[in-house]
C-alpha cells in the first residue's frame, strides 16, 4: 500500500513540478571563468540541495567530513530534511507531494529510486556519466554486479548505488567459553548445532545454577525466520535453484525447517522473546551472560573486549555456517550493491552534480567518505596503509558511531573500502571476515540480490504494480502464520494445506512468474 501511494505521489509530483518549474530561470551554473585547482569541480563555491536520511540521520552539513569535501571540491550540500526528522519514508513522501524536489535524492529502497526515475523525477544519467564522470564510468565497466544494479530495464541509469568490496555480511557466532566449559566442539552440521544448543540449555554453562540460558537468538527479529530457516536451506522468500525461481514456503525444505524450528522453540533452544525483544537483544543477552549463539555482523566480536571485565572468560568466536543435510556449506546473507543517490529533474546543474558523484570514485573522494580527515580520524603508516587514530578506536560511541558523527560511510553512491572495515575490527572480527571472504564457495553463484532478506529484482512498471499488490497480501500472511507455528498457537501440520491454498488464492503463482521473468533478465537470458 505504501508503494502504491508513492506511485500516486510521483504522478502528482511530475505534474505539479512541471508547472512550478517550467519557467524557472537557470542559476548557480558552473562558473568556469577561473582556472580550477586540485580537486575543485567548480571555480566558485556552489551549493546543491540534497534529500538523504540514513539510519535516522538526515544529512548534516556540519559533519566535518562533508565540510572537508566542500573545501576540496568547492561543492557543498544543503540538506532539505529537518534534523529533528527521523522517519525517512514520511519525509520522502512529503517531498514528493510538495512537488519541490532536492537537486540530489537518496533513499533506502533502490526500487523506489528506480521508480522515481521511470516517472521522470530523476534524470537518466547515462550520457552525463559518459561525458563528465570518467571514474564512475570505469567502475561501472569493471564491476558487473554494480552495473546490473545501476541499469534499469529501460537501459537508463537513474541512481548510483553504494557498493562493497567485501562479500561477507553476517557471520555465525558462538560462545567459545561455554563450549570449553562443557567440553564441546564447534558444531559443523545442523545436527551438531542442535546438540550444542541443547547442552547450552540444559548444562548451565553460565554457572549460576539456573536454567536461564538462551542458546540461539537474533536481534533482527523481523528477518529471523529466514536466518534460521537457512539451516535447512529454506526461507520465507523467493529463491533461485538451477535457473528456476521458487517460493520457498511451498517447497519441501520449508516444511522440514519449520518443523525443526517448532521443536527447537518448544525445547527452549530459541529465544522465547524472539519476535518482541528487538534490536537490543544482543546487548541484553550477552551482557546478562545468557546468549549462546547468533547470526550477526562483525561488531559481535566487540563483546569480547566490552565484557571482559564483567563476565569472566567471555569469548565469542565465529564458526562456519553449519553444513546442510546434503553436506553443502551455504551462507545466504551477502552484500550486494544497494541504495544510493540520483539527480532530480529539477536540478539546474546536473553536470556539476554528476561530477560530484564521480568525485567519490576518485581516490580523494573515496578517502573522505571511507576514512574521514587525514590527521583527524586517520593516518598513513610507512607502508602506505591507512589506520584509524585512537580517538576513533576508543570512542565511547564505538568506531562506527564516531565516524558516522563525522559523516563518514553515509549512504551515497560509492564503494566501501575493505581496508576501512578491517581497520577498526577487533582481532576476532578480522578472523571472522577473513574466514568468510576466503571461502567464497559458501556463497552460491547466480543468486539474485536481496535487501534484508527480500528479493530485489527489477520489474517493468505494470509487473511491478501487480507484484507489489500480490506480495502486499502474501508477505504479512506468511509472517503471521510462521509466528503462530513457532509460538505454538497453531499447528503447522494442520494448517499447511490450507496455507498453500491461501497462497495460490492470493496470487503466488503469478508472483513466481513475474520473478522468473525478472530473474531471466537479471541473468541476461
Amino acid at each position: 500500500m505504501k508503494k502504491t501511494l508513492l506511485v500516486t505521489l510521483l504522478v502528482t509530483t511530475m505534474v505539479t513540478g512541471l508547472f512550478a518549474n517550467g519557467n524557472k530561470e537557470e542559476s548557480n551554473k558552473v562558473n568556469e571563468t577561473k582556472p580550477l585547482t586540485g580537486n575543485q569541480l567548480v571555480s566558485e563555491p556552489t551549493e546543491l540541495s540534497i534529500f538523504l536520511n540514513f539510519n535516522n540521520m538526515p544529512f548534516n552539513y556540519e559533519w566535518k567530513a562533508w565540510q572537508a569535501i566542500a573545501e576540496d571540491t568547492n561543492v557543498s550540500l544543503k540538506g532539505v530534511i529537518p534534523q529533528s526528522s527521523s522517519n525517512e519514508e514520511e519525509a520522502f513522501n512529503l517531498m514528493l507531494s510538495s512537488g519541490d524536489l532536492a537537486d540530489i535524492i537518496g533513499y533506502k529502497d533502490p526500487a523506489v529510486l528506480e521508480q522515481l526515475g521511470r516517472n521522470g523525477g530523476l534524470l537518466a544519467l547515462n550520457d552525463l556519466i559518459k561525458e563528465y564522470a570518467p571514474n564512475l564510468q570505469k567502475y561501472i565497466d569493471t564491476h558487473p554486479e554494480f552495473a546490473k544494479k545501476c541499469y534499469a530495464l529501460d537501459g537508463n541509469i537513474y541512481f548510483i548505488p553504494k557498493d562493497f568490496e567485501l562479500k561477507s555480511a553476517e557471520f555465525w557466532w558462538i560462545r567459545n567459553d561455554w563450549l570449553q566449559k562443557l567440553n564441546l566442539q564447534i558444531p559443523t552440521t545442523v545436527n551438531e548445532l542442535y546438540n550444542v544448543l541443547t547442552a547450552f540449555r540444559n548444562n548451565d554453562p553460565n554457572g549460576n545454577g539456573l536454567k536461564d540460558e538462551i542458546p540461539l537468538f537474533d536481534r533482527a527479529g523481523y528477518k529471523m525466520p529466514d536466518e534460521y530457516l537457512y539451516l535447512w536451506d529454506s526461507s520465507t522468500e523467493f529463491y533461485a535453484r538451477n535457473g528456476k525461481i521458487e517460493f520457498e514456503p511451498m517447497e519441501e525444505n520449508f516444511k522440514v525447517g519449520v518443523k525443526n524450528l517448532v521443536q527447537w522453540y518448544r525445547e527452549g533452544l530459541i529465544d522465547p522473546e524472539i519476535f518482541t525483544r528487538g534490536p537490543k537483544s544482543r546487548d541484553i543477552l550477552f551482557s546478562g551472560d545468557l546468549g549462546g549463539c547468533t547470526h550477526d555482523w562483525v561488531s559481535t566480536g566487540n563483546y569480547n573486549k566490552n565484557l571482559k571485565d564483567s563476565i569472566n572468560g567471555f569469548e565469542v568466536i565465529p564458526m562456519a555456517p553449519p553444513a546442510l543435510a546434503s553436506g553443502e556449506v551455504v551462507e545466504r546473507t551477502a552484500r550486494t550493491p544497494g541504495a544510493g543517490w540520483g539527480i532530480s529533474y529539477q536540478c539546474e546543474n546536473p553536470e556539476l552534480a554528476i561530477k560530484f558523484f564521480d568525485y567519490f570514485f576518485s581516490q580523494a573522494g573515496s578517502d573522505f567518505i571511507n576514512w574521514g580527515i587525514k590527521g583527524d580520524t586517520y593516518e598513513i603508516n610507512d607502508k602506505g596503509e591507512k589506520y584509524f587514530l585512537d580517538s576513533v578506536l576508543n570512542s565511547e560511541k564505538g568506531p562506527l558511531g564516531y565516524l558516522r558523527g563525522y559523516g563518514v560511510q553515509y549512504r551515497i553512491g560509492m564503494c566501501q573500502d575493505a581496508d576501512y572495515e578491517y581497520a577498526f575490527m577487533t582481532d576476532i572480527g578480522k578472523v571472522a571476515t577473513k574466514m568468510y571472504n576466503s571461502n567464497l564457495q559458501w556463497y552460491r553463484d547466480n543468486v539474485p540480490p536481496y535487501l534484508d532478506g527480500a528479493i530485489q529484482l527489477k520489474y517493468n512498471a505494470d509487473d511491478e504494480a501487480e507484484y507489489l499488490r500480490i506480495m502486499g497480501s502474501i508477505r504479512p500472511y506468511v509472517a503471521e502464520k510462521f509466528q503462530s507455528w513457532m509460538l505454538g498457537t497453531a499447528s503447522f501440520d494442520a494448517d499447511y494445506q490450507n496455507f498453500i491454498s491461501q497462497l495460490k488464492q492470493r496470487g503466488i503463482e503469478r508472483a513466481v512468474e513475474i520473478n522468473q521473468e525478472a530473474y531471466d533478465k537479471y541473468l541476461g537470458n
